[in-house]
This record gives structure tokens, C-alpha cells and sequence, in this order.
């Protein structure tokens, strides 16, 4: 994982690599619960208002397997293992 330089507890773009299978959705845990971040066309998936930047990311590949991350901090720039890899297909 890896936040967006720039990112910040008000606003953060956060993009999942490394993965297996290609990601189709990308949600955020927030003080409501999960909510799903839009994707951009440079692959990164936007909080516009920080919620649940640094929080327990979850992560839902093309055929429906969903993976839960928690402990990526919220560090600009720098790559994150998230020790979770989706099954091959």
C-alpha cells in the first residue's frame, strides 16, 4: 500500500500494489463504518475529506475476494507491506 504524497489526516490517495489479482474496490473504516473511496484514472483510490486516512483499509480484488489491512500508517510516498495476498486465479 501507499499513501499519495501529499496525503494527510484531512485529505489522503491511497493506492493498493503488489497485489495478485488486479483491485476493484478499495473501502476505508471510518467512525460510521466502511466506505468505498472512488478510484481515480491514475489508480489511486481518494479520501476528499481524510476520513479513515490511516485507519484499517479494505481491499476487494475482480473476483469478489475481499482482504482486510490494518497497521499502514499514514506515511506519504513510502511503500507498505500489508503481509495479506489475494489467491490465485
Amino acid at each position: 500500500m501507499r499513501y499519495k504524497t501529499g496525503s494527510s489526516p484531512y485529505w489522503c490517495g491511497i493506492q493498493a500494489i503488489g497485489q495478485r489479482n488486479p483491485v476493484a474496490r478499495l473501502e476505508v473504516r471510518t467512525t460510521s463504518g466502511w466506505w468505498q473511496l472512488p478510484r481515480t484514472d491514475y489508480n489511486y483510490f481518494l479520501s476528499a475529506d481524510g476520513s479513515g486516512c490511516g485507519g484499517a483499509i479494505r481491499i476487494t480484488d475482480i473476483y469478489g475476494e475481499r482482504l482486510t489491512v490494518n497497521g499502514i500508517e499514514l506515511r506519504p510516498g513510502v511503500v507498505q507491506p500489508t503481509r495479506v495476498q489475494f489467491a490465485q486465479h
